[in-house]
Order: structure tokens, then C-alpha cells, then sequence
């Protein structure tokens, strides 16, 4: 298996062009980035969270934390991590854990996290646990067009996670 073929559809789809990178097997994002001897802050992670019924995908670096109070007040919703069996049937040409950060792939509402914005160059998951796509600035930014960016993660290990919100969303959004 190279990369999901939903996400090799949609990148066509979007006319970006893209390199795929293969490495050895890994089980986090973390350990990924270190194969593929990329910065952990260039690659994009997803994590998955749901309100209710409905899910979005909140696309952080993976040298970060999601910080659920920060998302709830940016947002104004109350969140929650979305459990490891429901995403099978959200993502079903992808392996458990290596979920694409590009969520309009999925059909999915997206979240950036705003340091991702100025990246040269990004990297994501393929859909696998040996494959990374890389993604230039230019294509990522108009992938992200629909987005909604805002500063949501923090570095982990730092202490941030009970910290002040220094941020408020812009009038009517």
C-alpha cells in the first residue's frame, strides 16, 4: 500500500502535486517524523474531535498537543477526543492512527492549528504507518482555504495546557 487511495483521489482531484515519502514502520507521529528525518513541526497531524454527533478534524504539528480548552474557547463549543472506534468508519481506506491531515479528503470541517500556516513545507500522514506525503506551502494554503485557523496546540511537555487563552475569535465567526 503506497497512501490512501481517498487521499491520492482527492489530492489529483485538487491538481496538487505531491512526493511521497516511505519509511520504517512507526506507530506515532512523532516516531515518523524522526524516520523520515523531517522537523516533528512540519508534519501534520490529525486529531479527531466530536461535538455531539458530528466530528471535525483539528490539524496540529506533531511536535504539539491539543489543547480541548483552547478549542472550546476559540470555538465556542464544548469538544471531546473522539474514541479510536469511531474512526474506522470515518476514515475506512486508512490504518488506525495514521489519519491524513487533510480533512476535506473525508468530508470533514476543519481546524488548523495557525502555526502551521507559514511552513515551507508540509508533511502529512498517507493513511499508513510507512508513508508520508510532502506538500508545498503554496498547495497546503489552498487546501486549508476552508479551514478555520486558530491557535489550538501547544509544544508538548510545555506548560501550557491550563494556561490563559490569548486569543478571541474575530466578530460573528
Amino acid at each position: 500500500m503506497s497512501i490512501s487511495p481517498v487521499l491520492a483521489d482527492y489530492l489529483s482531484q485538487q491538481h496538487v502535486h505531491y512526493e511521497v515519502l516511505e519509511h520504517p514502520l512507526t506507530n506515532n507521529s512523532m516516531a515518523s517524523a524522526r524516520e523520515a528525518n523531517i522537523p516533528a513541526d512540519k508534519l501534520a497531524k490529525a486529531v479527531i474531535v466530536k461535538r455531539g454527533d458530528s466530528y471535525a478534524m483539528c490539524v496540529i504539528p506533531a511536535s504539539n498537543q491539543l489543547i480541548l480548552e483552547w478549542l472550546t474557547y476559540g470555538r465556542q463549543h464544548s469538544y471531546e477526543i473522539a474514541e479510536e472506534y469511531e474512526l474506522f468508519n470515518l476514515f475506512p481506506s486508512c490504518e488506525n492512527g495514521a489519519i491524513p491531515g487533510l480533512g476535506e479528503a473525508f468530508h470533514m470541517d476543519v481546524i488548523i492549528d495557525n502555526s502551521l500556516m507559514d511552513k515551507k513545507d508540509i508533511y502529512i500522514e498517507g493513511g499508513n504507518h510507512t508513508h508520508l506525503v510532502h506538500i508545498n506551502h503554496y498547495d497546503f494554503d489552498r487546501l486549508m482555504m476552508n479551514a478555520w485557523p486558530a491557535p489550538i496546540s501547544c509544544y508538548k511537555g510545555s506548560e501550557c495546557s491550563g494556561g490563559q487563552y490569548l486569543w478571541a475569535p474575530p466578530e460573528g465567526g
